[in-house]
C-alpha cells in the first residue's frame, strides 16, 4: 500500500512539473512520462543485451584466412571423420596421429575440413584435429 501511495505522489509531482493544469491533467502527464521512461529504459536494456550477444558471437567466430589455397595437414590427435560437416552426423572413419592429408579448399567450412579419397567420397574432419605441415 505504501508503494502505491509513493508512486501516486511521484506521478503527481512529475505531472505538476510537466505543467498539468488540473489534478486529472497532472496525473495524466505524470503517468505518460513514467510510461515513456519505462519504455526508454527497456529499449536501452534490449539494445545493450543484443549488442553484448553480437559481441560475444564475434569473439566466438573462428578466424578464417582469406586464402582458399590447398594445403597439406598432419593429424595432431586421434579423431573421427564425419559424413557431413556436423558432429551430429554419422561417423565415417577414423584418423590416427601423424597421418598426412591434403585439403583442397581450406576455407569452405568454419569448423571442418573437407577430405576426398580416391573414389571422390567426401568426409569431414574437425579443424582442431589437424595442423599445417
Amino acid at each position: 500500500m505504501e508503494t502505491l501511495i509513493t508512486l501516486l505522489i511521484v506521478i503527481i509531482i512529475v505531472g505538476a512539473l510537466l505543467g498539468g493544469k488540473s489534478f486529472g491533467g497532472t496525473v495524466r502527464k505524470g503517468c505518460g512520462f513514467l510510461i515513456l521512461l519505462v519504455v526508454i529504459i527497456a529499449a536501452i536494456g534490449v539494445f545493450s543485451y543484443w549488442r553484448s550477444e553480437s559481441k560475444m558471437d564475434s569473439n566466438n567466430k573462428e578466424a578464417v584466412s582469406s586464402s582458399d589455397a590447398p594445403a597439406y595437414f598432419i593429424v595432431k590427435q586421434d579423431c573421427q571423420t564425419y559424413t557431413k560437416p556436423n558432429i551430429k552426423s554419422d561417423i565415417s572413419g577414423h584418423l590416427e596421429v601423424g597421418e598426412e592429408l591434403f585439403v583442397e579448399n581450406v576455407n569452405k567450412f568454419n569448423y571442418f575440413y573437407e577430405l576426398s579419397d580416391e573414389n571422390e567420397k567426401k568426409s569431414y574432419v574437425k579443424k582442431e584435429c589437424l595442423v599445417l605441415k
